[in-house]
C-alpha cells in the first residue's frame, strides 16, 4: 500500500509539471494526507475498537487501490486532493492495525523490538516506491509505473486474506471501554514523547524526505552525474529515499533493540544528540557525493530516533488504552510530517532550505538536552 505515497515524494517535487501542478501545490498535496490523519487516526482507534482489525485493513487496502488509479490519471489538483486525504484515512487503519498486532505478541524484553521489527517491515513497500518508482518512472512513465504498483498491492491482498486464521478475524482489536483522550493528552510523559514524535516527524518524514528532491534539483540540475553516469534527478531522488528506507528495514530493529538492553531515556538522549549533527551537517554547500553521505547518516539517525520514541510510548500504552494512546502519538507525528513539506516547499525557497535543516538541528539538541531533566525514571521506566 505504501508504493503509491512513495513515489509522489520522488517524483512531484522534482517533475511536478507530470501533474499540471506548481511546486506550491506540490507541498500541500504532500502534506495533506497528514494533516487529514489528525483527524482520522482518533477515527480509527474507535473503528478497530469496535470491528476488529481484520475488516478495518482489508478496507484499507482497498482503497488505497482507487487512490492509485486517481494519481495515474488525474491532472486536477482538487481531485489529487481528494486522493491524498483518502490515502491519509487509509493509512491511519493500516498503521493502527499493524502496531497494536505487534503490541500484542510482545512482552517487556522485548517490546521495542517487536514495534520496531513491524515497522522494518512495513517500511519494504516504502523502498519499492521510492527506489524502484523513481527508476521505473523515468523509463517506462508514470501511469506505467502506478499500474504496476496497484496490481503489486490487490495481489499482495488477495495472498494475505487467504491466510488469516478463522480465529483472528472474529477478534476484537481493544478490551478497553472507555475513551481516554483527555487523560492521555493532559499527561505530561506522555506529551514529552508525543512532542518529541512531532519533531522526528516533522525533519525526517517532512522536512528532509518531502524537500530533498526540490533541493537537488535546485543544487545540481534536472540531471546528475554519477560516477560518469548521468542519471534523472528524480531517480537519484529515489536512490536516496530508497537508502532511507532499507536504513528503517535494517537498522529500525537495533533501535528497538538497543532500547531494550541500555534503557529508553539514556538510548533515546544519544542518538538524537547524534542526530542534530548529521542534520546540520545536510546544510552545508557540500559536494554531490558528501550530501550523499550526510543524507545517508540523516536517514539512519533519524530512524534511531524514530524507534526509540515508538518503543517508549509502546510501554507506556500497556499502561493506558492502548489504541488510543498509540492513535494521539502516531497524531502528533503526523501533525509534524504534515508541516514539513508545507514548510520546505510552499513557504521557503530552495536557497533557504539550507537554514531549515540547521534550525531543525538546533532544535533536536534543545531536545535532547532538556529531556533526561524532564523525564522522570519513576515514569518513563527503563529495561535496565
Amino acid at each position: 500500500a505504501l508504493l503509491g505515497d512513495a513515489i509522489l515524494y520522488v517524483v512531484m517535487p522534482s517533475q511536478p509539471e507530470l501533474w499540471g501542478i506548481t511546486i506550491v501545490q506540490v507541498g500541500i498535496l504532500l502534506s495533506a494526507n497528514r494533516i487529514i490523519r489528525l483527524l482520522t487516526n482518533p477515527l480509527s482507534s474507535e473503528i478497530m475498537r469496535k470491528y476488529g482489525v481484520v475488516k478495518p485493513f482489508i478496507g484499507a487496502m482497498c482503497s488505497s487501490v482507487i487512490v492509485l488509479v486517481v494519481y495515474a490519471y488525474s491532472k486536477n489538483f482538487f481531485v489529487l486532493l481528494l486522493g491524498r486525504l483518502a490515502w491519509g484515512a487509509c493509512w491511519s487503519l493500516l498503521r493502527l492495525g499493524a502496531q497494536w498486532t505487534a503490541l500484542e505478541e510482545s512482552k517487556g524484553q522485548n517490546l521495542g523490538f517487536n514495534l520496531s521489527y513491524n515497522a522494518s517491515v512495513i517500511r519494504i513497500g516504502a523502498i519499492g516506491g521510492a527506489l524502484f518508482g523513481g527508476v521505473l518512472s523515468d523509463v517506462i512513465g508514470l501511469r506505467n509505473t502506478l499500474l504496476i504498483f496497484g496490481i503489486a498491492t490487490v495481489l499482495s491482498l488477495m495472498a494475505w486474506i487467504r491466510q488469516i486464521p478463522e480465529s483472528y478475524k472474529v477478534k476484537p482489536a481493544a478490551a478497553q471501554s472507555s475513551r481516554q483522550y483527555s487523560a492521555i493528552l493532559r499527561n505530561p510523559r506522555l506529551l514529552l514523547v508525543n512532542m518529541c514524535s512531532l519533531l522526528t516527524g516533522l525533519i525526517w518524514s517532512g522536512a528532509v524526505s518531502g524537500t530533498i528532491g526540490h533541493y537537488l534539483r535546485y543544487r545540481f540540475g534536472l540531471e546528475i552525474e554519477v560516477l560518469t553516469v548521468i542519471v534523472g534527478v528524480s531517480t537519484f531522488t529515489g536512490i536516496m529515499l530508497g537508502v532511507r528506507s532499507l536504513a528503517e528495514v535494517f537498522i529500525g530493529p537495533v533501535g528497538g533493540y538497543l532500547s531494550d538492553q541500555y534503557g529508553r531515556v539514556k538510548a533515546l538522549v544519544i542518538t538524537m544528540a547524534f542526530a542534530a549533527g548529521s542534520i546540520m551537517l545536510l546544510s552545508l554547500n557540500l559536494g554531490l557525493l558528501a550530501s550523499a553521505v550526510v543524507l545517508i547518516v540523516t536517514f539512519v539517525s533519524g530512524v534511531l530516533v524514530t524507534m526509540q520514541l515508538l518503543a517508549l510510548v509502546g510501554e507506556m500504552a500497556e499502561d493506558m488504552s492502548r489504541t488510543e494512546t498509540l492513535s494521539v502519538y502516531s497524531t502528533f507525528q503526523d501533525f509534524g510530517s504534515a508541516l514539513g513539506p508545507f514548510i520546505g516547499l510552499s513557504l521557503i525557497e530552495a536557497s533557504q532550505l539550507p537554514e531549515l535543516y540547521r534550525t531543525c538541528g538546533f532544535i533536536l539538541l534543545f531536545f535532547a538536552a532538556v529531556f533526561p531533566l524532564i523525564s522522570k525514571k519513576q515514569y518513563l521506566r527503563t529495561s535496565n
